[in-house]
């Protein structure tokens, strides 16, 4: 029995994607105003950043076009202090993906690229170091799926 071979995405297939999803989390009603996004790079301060963590090729069509799987991390940083703060940021990260999951115009891609679905895990929080401080920032795992014609 022959194992199967992962195809994985190609640094174009980051690039435009990476430039869609900034759009679509800055055009979200529950991202914080005044405070960055990033796509694969954070801010000191407060941020929302955005981490694509692999991607494959899930199978082929035989027009050349295929299915893909992209897998992101969205995070928000925001230094809270407070188990309300704390609240707060899991929060905003859960209405960021829950609106993600629920969208039905999905924004399109170029080169006939089209989302088919976007799912969404619940968020935890992960603690990083700032500048010598420790914080709690609130991440989610998202996966989403397109074709490619």
């Amino acid at each position: 029995m022959s194992e199967e071979t992962k195809e994985y995405l190609s640094k174009t297939e980051y690039e435009e994607i990476g430039e869609m999803l900034l759009e679509l989390i800055a055009e979200c009603p529950y991202t914080p105003k005044d405070t960055p996004i990033k796509y694969q790079s954070k801010d000191v301060g407060r941020c929302i950043y955005l981490f694509t963590t692999g991607g494959e090729v899930k199978k082929r069509n035989v027009l050349g076009g295929f299915t893909a799987e992209l897998n992101i991390q969205v995070a928000y940083r925001n230094f809270p202090q407070s188990n309300e703060q704390m609240l707060d940021a899991q929060l905003t990260v859960d209405k960021i993906t829950g609106w993600m999951e629920e969208l039905e115009n999905l924004p399109g891609l170029t080169d006939n690229r089209i989302i088919t679905k976007i799912t969404a895990s619940e968020s935890f929080p992960v603690v990083e170091e700032v500048d010598g401080e420790k914080t709690t920032v609130f991440t989610a795992n998202v996966v989403m799926e397109y074709e490619v014609e």
